[in-house]
This record gives C-alpha cells, sequence and structure tokens, in this order.
C-alpha cells in the first residue's frame, strides 16, 4: 500500500493490562476508526502507571514526530493515575485545575451525595497551557497541547468515554490532516487449500497496493490439502475518497472470486 500521510501512535497506560487483568480494546477501535478517517496506526505502546515510564515513552514517542499521539487511561481520581502529570514531565510544563471541569464534578458529586471532593478534582487535573477536552459521558476531563511537532490528546482508559472523545475531538484533526481514506473487508474463500495459495500470491503481486491478509491454518495431514477449505482474508484498499476506496474494492474482489473460479472456487460473502 502507499505511505499514508497521516500518523499516528497510541500509548495505553495502566497496570491492569500489563497485568493481564483486562485486554486493551482501545488501541485496536482506534486503529479501525482512524483508518475510516484516513490516517492509520503506526505504532501501540503499552505501560504500567509509573510517571517516569510513561514520560520515557511519551518522549521516545516524541522524537518520531507522529501526527497525533493519543494517551489513553490514567485520567481517574486515584492516586495510580497519573498520565497527566507523566505527560507534564515529558513536555516540561506543571499541573493546574480546568474550572470547567471542577464545577462539573462538583456539581455530579453534590447531586449524588459524594462528600470527599478533594479526590474527584484529581479527575479536572490538565497541564499549564494545554486546551481541556470536556468528557460528553464521564468526569475525567482530557487535554489537547503540542509537543515537538505532534499533537497530543489524553482520553480516559473507559472505553465509552475514550470513544466518544475520539470521536469528538481527534476524528476532526484526523480528517483535516489526512489525505486518503481506507476501506476494509474480510471475506471468506471457499477452495481447495492446495489451489488458494496460487491464486492468493498472484493477487499479492498484481495488486502491490492492496493489503491482503490470509488466515489459513495449515491442514494436519497431506490429505488435508486436497479439501475444500474456508480461508478468510483480510482485504483494505486506500484511496483519495471513500467512494475511490469502495470502487477499487469492488474490482478486486471481483477478480479475486473470478480468479478463484479458475480453479474451482469462490467467495462467499465479503
Amino acid at each position: 500500500m502507499r505511505r499514508y500521510g497521516f500518523a499516528i501512535e497510541i500509548i495505553v497506560t495502566g497496570d491492569e493490562i500489563m497485568f493481564g487483568r483486562i485486554t486493551d480494546t482501545n488501541s485496536a477501535w482506534i486503529a479501525r476508526r482512524a483508518a475510516e478517517l484516513g490516517a492509520r496506526v503506526s505504532r501501540v505502546t503499552s505501560v504500567g502507571d509509573d510517571v517516569e515510564e510513561i514520560s520515557g515513552v511519551l518522549g521516545e514517542t516524541l522524537a518520531r514526530s507522529p501526527d497525533l499521539i493519543v494517551l489513553t487511561g490514567g485520567l481517574g481520581p486515584s492516586e495510580d493515575d497519573m498520565t497527566v502529570e507523566a505527560v507534564g514531565r515529558a513536555v516540561d510544563r506543571g499541573v493546574v485545575l480546568d474550572p470547567g471541569a471542577v464545577d462539573r464534578i462538583r456539581r455530579s458529586y453534590e447531586e449524588r451525595g459524594i462528600q470527599h471532593f478533594s479526590r474527584g478534582e484529581r479527575m479536572a487535573r490538565i497541564l499549564e497551557g494545554s486546551r481541556p477536552l470536556p468528557n460528553p459521558v464521564g468526569m475525567s476531563v482530557g487535554m489537547t497541547l503540542e509537543g515537538g511537532g505532534s499533537t497530543i490528546m489524553t482520553f480516559p482508559g473507559i472505553p465509552a468515554e475514550m470513544t466518544a472523545m475520539f470521536d469528538a475531538y481527534a476524528a476532526p484533526l484526523i480528517e483535516g490532516g489526512a489525505s486518503s481514506r481506507f476501506v476494509a473487508r474480510t471475506v471468506v474463500a471457499r477452495v481447495v487449500f492446495r489451489d488458494f495459495f496460487p491464486v492468493y500470491r498472484a493477487m499479492q503481486r498484481d495488486y502491490p497496493d492492496v493489503y491482503l491478509k490470509n488466515a489459513a491454518t495449515p491442514p494436519e495431514s497431506a490429505d488435508g490439502r486436497l479439501e475444500v477449505r474456508e480461508i478468510k482474508v483480510d482485504v483494505v484498499v486506500e484511496g483519495g475518497s471513500s467512494e475511490e476506496c469502495e470502487g477499487r474494492m469492488k474490482e478486486v474482489l471481483e477478480e479475486f472470486d473470478r480468479r478463484l473460479g479458475g480453479v474451482g472456487g469462490r467467495i462467499l460473502r465479503g
């Protein structure tokens, strides 16, 4: 595929991820959404709740100068929510409270009869010179700032909050800066296993600008190579517009189906 014009890197924070207690679904969602918008995630880094570790990873990421750096997690009220402090250390800025977020959190606490507001104030932390990103779903405020030629955005780790904030703040930035679009499909090829790979490799050779990746599992015996199998294939095309991508996808899948038909196979769906 041709080189994408808008690069994103993701930093996922949380000891719960590093200990394997939860699965990081945020980065997969961002990668799919970014592709729809015309960008591509070039790297994902997971790191625990440690100020030095997070700031160090962010420093390394800033040195690569991606267009957008998204940090998810570490914006809650707990003492181990350290993302704001870590970003501040990496870009040499102090931590302040966003007055608007403080008011929203205070009102929410009062309505629910929660007393100890000082802990809730931690969810209003941002950095000096940053712009707060109000949370339309929860209480933890995000922020955006420029650093080393990259835009940095912080979002909560809770998926519903992250997705809402990504679409509200990151998506418009990507759409304004991306020069292309992506469309992806997963199709199922029904064909004799042995006959699949010559067709598949020829498609890769003849369509070098298209991402093709199969999920074939090798048969357990030589006889298995002669059996009809259903093989999933991921197809991703890039173009200047969604319409161009859809047209290219239709062309590629029709040709793939035609070539499979030549060896007695076909595409079942896609």
